[in-house]
């Protein structure tokens, strides 16, 4: 056994186009250095970790079954920058065999099939994933797993073999992050168009058809079977978090055209409105309007091919995929229909536009044009493609860029003001009896909180300061953060309980915000700090904040 995983290892490791694995590395590096070499976090989850988390029973419950092993194999340690290191890694395994994959070794790498690769890695969700220091890993694997998933449905010779591996790797990829669903269905149904554009056989069109659908549905029921064992044997019950308690055959039958609805809808608000932040070139919808003129032109050409052959089984199957296509980049909405989305559960998403440069490069006619004209729009369409593709990822490089600037100044605004309430508390005495302190109101709403104006252009996750006021818990452990790790000193919070009983009090309302005088006072032997206005609770703010509809 140990013999032929090191034959398989050592076969993997030949087969990996290495220049290409590190030239992805290198650059994606490069785009995300500022936030691994500062260890950058976000504004919420990201911040509230320590570097010892122990995954349990939330993660549990959320479905996220193979997480607590990996945790266990870290020894529960969550250091940066190496999970951000490792992180790009697996990211840049998972696009390296993406690229293997559409262009094979006996083909050269064309400057599109680097692009491809590139738009994936400068895109905000990469930098979004290496913000939660503690799951940043999870988030990288379940990628390459997905990813892996496809490629062993793709490459096996038998409908049996294809689903056995994909369903295995699928129901992996799921137990750390199950989101990564759509990436899995993007890629199978974007090889099946390569297929079709290259005029292969039906019947082998439909053994694929086959193999896909098997290794879905198979992957996904073996998921859920393994999540259920380990929910009974745990003793933990599925959370109501996101709809996952409620999830069921006959509700996603129920909910499927409102659910398939909703992803068309996310699709469109990504790309043409501001669901996410992904592009700097987005503010320009024209641009984005231009981008999918090309890539839809591209296309189209592909399908005038399929009907010039009169083949009209595949050209129901080309129009019926390519109809799809935009809902595979977020089918895991179609299970949980009520959940709402937010930025780490883009990854499908970001993955559209370079999966349709890896289809079109590797499905263009070349030298096996028959006349001149189609020569000639062969070359106008691939430098079209090639402008198209260089500019989605020099505005996703800047988008990145702000992301990381808004992290880096709203730590070292939250650091300054943290700073000067706990020099504050010294002079004051706090130390002397160190009674429960109850901080009110968000850092960034403080009139000492001063950042440049790119602050407020970031994705709501980047801006630290902004903390997520959703309960009395969630504004704890965002102070809890600051002074432990940005000041850092002990400080004695209040519980929550009296959090909530003091917050709606007349007397904090009339209270001026820190520094003023009257800023800091005792109430039923609390002392409390009224940092600004902004600071009644919120149920929605969570979804509000990541969701980008907060601002």
């Amino acid at each position: 056994m140990l013999k032929t995983i090191k034959r398989n290892i050592l076969q993997w490791w030949n087969e990996l186009d290495k220049k290409y694995f590190l030239g992805m590395l290198l650059f994606s590096s490069f785009v995300f250095f500022p936030l691994v070499s500062q260890r950058l976090t976000n504004a919420y989850d990201g911040m509230w970790t320590t570097a010892e988390y122990r995954v349990g029973g939330w993660e549990l419950s959320n479905g996220r079954w193979l997480w607590p092993a990996f945790s266990f194999l870290r020894f529960s340690l969550q250091l940066e920058p190496i999970n951000a290191v490792v992180c790009l890694m697996l990211v840049s395994l998972g696009v390296t065999r993406l690229h293997m994959l559409f262009k094979p070794a006996w083909m050269r790498t064309s400057c599109i099939d680097w692009l491809a690769g590139l738009c994936y890695l400068a895109n905000t969700v990469i930098g979004c994933y290496l913000s939660f220091a503690h799951q940043s890993v999870e988030f990288g694997l379940a990628f390459y797993l997905s990813v892996l998933a496809a490629v062993c449905v793709i490459r096996s010779r038998s409908i049996a073999a294809g689903v056995a591996q994909g369903a295995f790797l699928l129901a992996l990829s799921l137990g750390l992050y199950q989101t990564d669903l759509a990436c899995f269905c993007m890629v199978l149904l974007a090889w099946f168009l390569v297929l079709l554009f290259r005029g292969e056989e039906g019947i082998k069109l439909r053994c694929y058809i086959a193999k896909c659908l098997g290794s879905a549905v198979c992957g996904a029921a073996l998921y859920w079977g393994i999540l259920q064992i380990i929910l009974k044997i745990s003793g933990v019950a599925m959370t109501n978090y996101q709809g996952g308690a409620d999830i069921s055959v006959s509700g996603i039958l129920k909910n499927l055209p409102s659910s398939v609805a909703k992803c068309y809808e996310l699709f469109y608000r990504y790309f043409f409105g501001t669901l996410v932040k992904h592009n700097m070139l987005q503010e320009t919808a024209v641009v984005f309007v231009l981008i999918f003129c090309v890539v839809g032109a591209a296309l189209a050409c592909r399908m005038v091919r399929l009907i010039r052959r009169k083949d009209w089984e595949n050209v129901f199957y080309g129009t019926a995929a390519l109809l799809v296509l935009p809902m595979m980049c977020t089918v895991f909405m179609v299970a949980t229909s009520q959940a709402s989305f937010y930025i780490p559960m883009s990854g499908g998403l970001a993955l559209f536009l370079p999966v349709c440069f890896w289809l079109l490069d590797s499905s263009r006619e070349g030298e096996t044009a028959c006349d001149a004209f189609r020569k000639c729009w062969n070359k106008a369409e691939k430098a079209l493609i090639l402008l198209t593709a260089a500019a989605v990822v020099y505005g996703s490089v800047f988008m990145s860029a702000v992301d990381q600037q808004a992290m880096y100044e709203g730590r070292q605004a939250t650091k300054e003001l943290s700073d000067l309430i706990a020099q504050t508390l010294v002079s004051e005495g706090y130390y002397d009896n160190e009674i429960p302190v109850m901080l009110v109101g968000n850092a960034s709403s403080s009139p000492l909180f001063r950042t440049h104006e790119l602050y407020h252009t970031a994705n709501p996750y980047a801006r630290v300061g902004l903390f997520m006021a959703e309960t009395a818990g969630t504004i704890r452990f965002s102070w809890d953060a600051a002074f432990r790790d940005y000041t850092p000193i002990w400080l004695n919070l209040c519980d929550d309980k009296t959090y909530q009983k003091l917050l709606e009090t007349e007397e904090i309302a009339e209270m001026p915000t820190f520094p003023q005088e009257g800023s800091i006072r005792k109430m039923d032997g609390v002392l409390v700090i009224k940092v600004s206005e902004e600071y009644h609770l919120d149920a929605d703010w969570k979804n509000k904040m990541m969701s980008g509809e907060y601002d």
